[in-house]
């Protein structure tokens, strides 16, 4: 199948998977829906993702992702500058989704056993993608224990809040290179946010579009 075939296959299935949930069960008639990727599908190409999908009364996505839309997200828009000093990327040329495809105003309101329902489904759009890395913008909370090997926290020391920030790198689902850095929101200086970046991307060569990762 395409790509555009694969987009709909995995929104049919993640409509199923949806409306099974304890989330949907709890809060259904709250109409938050789901989506699968805010980027047009770029297989080969890095993914970068978030928990999930925030937002309230949004309907459900069913149009594939224009390219050439300008995409200003809250979320991401403090990281752009990121990924142009370490990617040399926009993040339009990225593929950009979230590890839960159901979306939610507070990531805490999805129930936690939603996560095993909805984690195969991200991994399914990984496995489609098969990318040479992938960044997560948060805590990898929900992958820690079954979905991540080679675990390895970064700390760097965030000298003007006097607080320690941590960052991560491993291999996702056996064979892809993950890192995760913090939140965009998070209330860290630009200084340890750098360092961070630094720490998990900058100072990891297989860090490159398109080039993929040796433990694949």
């Amino acid at each position: 199948m395409d790509d555009k075939q694969f987009f709909n296959y995995l929104l049919n299935k993640t409509r199923l998977v949806f409306h099974k949930s304890s989330t949907y069960k709890k809060y259904g008639d709250k109409n938050w829906n789901f989506a699968i990727c805010e980027t047009p599908i770029q297989k080969r190409t890095g993914i970068f993702f978030g928990l999930n999908w925030g937002g309230d009364n949004i309907d459900v996505q069913t149009i594939y992702p224009d390219l050439q839309k300008e995409r200003n997200w809250n979320f991401v828009s403090h990281s752009r500058r990121y990924f142009r000093d370490y990617f040399n990327s926009e993040i339009e040329q990225l593929n950009y989704s979230n590890l839960c495809f159901f979306r939610s105003p507070n990531t805490h309101q999805i129930e936690h056993d939603d996560w095993a329902l909805a984690i195969p489904l991200f991994q399914e759009y990984v496995d489609y993608i098969e990318p040479p890395w992938t960044l997560l913008l948060g805590k990898p909370e929900h992958l820690w224990h079954d979905h991540l090997s080679n675990r390895k926290t970064i700390t760097v020391l965030d000298s003007k809040n006097n607080t320690n920030i941590h960052g991560y790198t491993g291999t996702l689902f056996g064979k892809y290179l993950f890192g995760a850095v913090p939140h965009p929101q998070a209330q860290i200086s630009t200084e340890a946010r750098k360092a961070i970046w630094q720490c998990v991307v900058k100072d990891n060569d297989n860090f490159e579009i398109g080039k993929i990762s040796d433990n694949k």
